[in-house]
């Protein structure tokens, strides 16, 4: 009896505070993994510097006038640009309305090569191109090529015009040389055109007529569209600035065809024209307490530019032209730079260090992990994140 009491009261259920005191170990053990990966998600967060931009809001009125040079001219100092050029083209469909005689010139797109020196090239209107299979090719207008860079030819796309009318103009894609180069062995091989389309429109007969007051109905249609494609399509890249308004836009009637169900589609193309301003350079121009920062502009509300002379030729004259509204200048910030200053340095010194950037109006730093007072000694480990001013 007393050897099975004593089994008993050794071989029960176990104590319930040893089944508590194991839970709390696994508990434990899950808290210190949680505290631990907060510790190294902080401590491989980024040190990050906050910038917001020194700014400024510029106002213009028609007084306001300024005076930009072809690139391949300007001065040093002096307000440059460049051109930009698209070409568009539209339709229109309109009944058909008897027969007319019709002698059309075929017209297309080349792009004109210098191959030839690293300054610009000038041909003036007129000047011919010669297909592969021996016809002319005529010029509009003056074209400026700007110079090569290297070993890369310096372009620019051009329409041309075939001499004569006829369907044997409309050739296919191709080379074009410039015979009037021909005599000057060292330029002739280097100043050439290329084409990657067929030339079009060439025609001589008979097709269907349109009656006036619908041709020009049409007519009128289309070119207030190509009106909005054309100011819609310049661009701006990095770094530079284009203004819509001093968009220059030379429309064309192109030969009309015919259409199933006895309509004529009006053709009509657009040769878009935009001259390109350095932001840095624009903004030394219109703004005197510039300085010599590097500053973007950037256009505000009802900002109008306007060409002082509509008559210029973009790329070849000197380009006048008058401002109105409001801009706003942004003064950039150069981010190396002031990874590279605040490399190393303590957190003491943050203040010191950013005042010697004058582009900057307000910054604040954030050094990771928190424990530290100092910032990482490599530039790379600083992260810059620059804030967008508000608008005055």
């Amino acid at each position: 009896m007393n050897d099975m009491r004593e089994y008993q009261e050794t071989s029960g259920v176990p104590p319930r505070k040893s089944a508590l005191a194991g839970w709390w170990i696994w508990a434990l053990a899950g808290v210190c993994v949680i505290v631990l990966g907060i510790l190294l998600l902080v401590a491989m967060r980024s040190t990050t510097i906050t910038v917001t931009p020194r700014s400024h809001t510029a106002t213009f009125d028609e007084s306001s006038r300024f005076t930009a040079y072809p690139a391949a001219t300007a001065a040093s100092g002096t307000l440059s640009y460049t051109v930009q050029t698209v070409d568009l083209a539209d339709s229109e469909v309109v009944e058909s309305q008897g027969t007319v005689h019709s002698e059309d010139k075929a017209s297309g797109i080349i792009t004109v090569y210098n191959d030839y020196q690293t300054t610009s090239f000038k041909l003036i209107k007129n000047t011919r191109f010669q297909s592969e299979s021996g016809l002319i090719f005529r010029t509009p207008a003056d074209i400026v090529i700007p110079g090569k860079k290297g070993t890369t030819p310096g372009q620019v796309s051009v329409t041309v015009i075939a001499d004569q009318p006829g369907e044997q103009y409309n050739v296919a894609a191709g080379k074009f040389t410039v015979p009037g180069l021909k005599t000057s062995a060292a330029i002739y091989p280097h100043i050439y055109g290329k084409s990657t389309s067929a030339m079009s429109g060439g025609f001589v007969g008979d097709k269907p007529g349109v009656a006036p007051a619908a041709m020009q109905t049409a007519v009128s249609a289309v070119r207030t569209r190509l009106e909005s494609k054309a100011r819609g399509s310049v661009a701006a890249a990095a770094g530079t600035v284009v203004f819509p308004d001093l968009v220059q836009i030379t429309y064309k009637d192109e030969p009309s065809t015919p259409e199933a169900g006895g309509g004529v589609r009006i053709h009509q193309s657009a040769h878009v024209v935009a001259p390109v301003f350095p932001a840095d350079a624009l903004a030394q121009t219109v703004y005197a307490d510039a300085n010599g920062a590097s500053i973007t502009f950037t256009p505000g509300s009802g900002f109008v530019a306007r060409a002082a002379n509509a008559s210029s030729t973009f790329g070849v004259d000197p380009l006048q032209f008058a401002l109105a509204g409001s801009a706003q200048l942004v003064w950039n910030i150069d981010s190396a730079a002031l990874q590279q200053a605040l490399a190393g340095k303590d957190q003491g010194a943050f203040q010191t260090i950013v005042t010697q950037f004058s582009g900057v109006q307000e910054a604040h730093a954030r050094i990771e992990p928190f424990w530290k007072s100092t910032f990482p000694t490599d530039p790379a480990a600083i992260k810059i994140d620059v804030v967008a001013p508000e608008a005055k």
